[in-house]
């Protein structure tokens, strides 16, 4: 597996991996806030025989150097981009995960030639004013009191509760994870997510798309998936049972199977 660090625009170092170059086909992975490369694990394991699969740290995460400026989603789709065009065959499948499928949403609509195909996970388009200002009550908890202020409930939205009663595998790693965080990024990007509205833009997503969602997903619930698959022309929707937010995590063998059946539409 290749591992590399690119300078893919001025002033940002992007960390990301890619299983291999030979294959006719690349999915590119885009992970979640707070979250690195390495939670994709599983995903990468189940797709690598089949395709060239690269994942990378957004900036401020994992081994990626920070955002030189402000952040916002037209940076994080133009680092995206970017990405793609260096180290992939184009055009790729995109994966994106939360905000890593805002993300996802906003490169394929800035730059479509890009994208064969869009897999969307527990994500959205825009968000009520309510849970906006929830978003930016997060925000300002870890600009005051760190990224401790908010692990706990963060790990209360992603898992369901028989998987953090059941799996400290998984919530020791990403507490550990969550705490190693720079909280300056992670409020920063709280509050661009709480201006996410690109709802009205959905109907120029025209490549294939999988819409994949939690069933008991208290951030992104079915509702917004639904939302998502019914604007999206031609979208397949799949909700994953008894799992939360993170599902590529929680239960990765059934986000796995609908993400092969759903690629294998586009074996060359």
């Amino acid at each position: 597996m290749n591992r590399k660090s690119s300078n893919v625009l001025a002033e940002t170092q992007i960390n990301w991996i890619r299983t291999s170059t030979d294959k006719p086909a690349t999915v590119v992975l885009v992970h979640a806030v707070g979250y690195d490369l390495t939670y994709w694990d599983r995903q990468i394991e189940a797709l690598r025989e089949e395709f060239n699969v690269v994942a990378f740290d957004l900036p401020g995460h994992g081994n990626s150097s920070g955002a030189p400026g402000e952040w916002s989603f037209e940076y994080a789709a133009a680092v995206t981009a970017k990405l793609i065009e260096e180290v992939s065959v184009r055009p790729v499948h995109l994966v994106g995960i939360s905000f890593g499928g805002m993300i996802a949403q906003m490169t394929t609509l800035e730059r479509p030639e890009l994208v064969r195909s869009l897999t969307l996970i527990g994500t959205g388009s825009h968000f009520s004013q309510d849970v906006r200002r929830g978003m930016r009550t997060r925000a300002e908890a870890v600009r005051a009191g760190g990224m401790a202020t908010v692990t706990q409930s963060s790990l209360e939205r992603w898992f369901t509760p028989k998987t953090r009663m059941q799996r400290p595998d998984i919530t020791d790693r990403v507490t550990k994870t969550l705490l190693a965080d720079d909280p300056a990024t992670h409020a920063a990007i709280w509050d661009v997510i709480s201006t996410l509205d690109i709802q009205g833009r959905l109907g120029e997503i025209l490549c294939p798309t999988l819409v994949l969602v939690g069933e008991r997903d208290p951030s992104t619930p079915p509702s917004v998936a639904h939302g998502l698959a019914a604007a999206i022309q031609g979208s397949k929707l799949v909700i994953i049972p008894d799992a939360a937010h993170i599902i590529t995590v929680e239960a990765p063998t059934a986000v796995n199977e609908a993400l092969k059946a759903f690629l294998k539409d586009f074996a060359d």
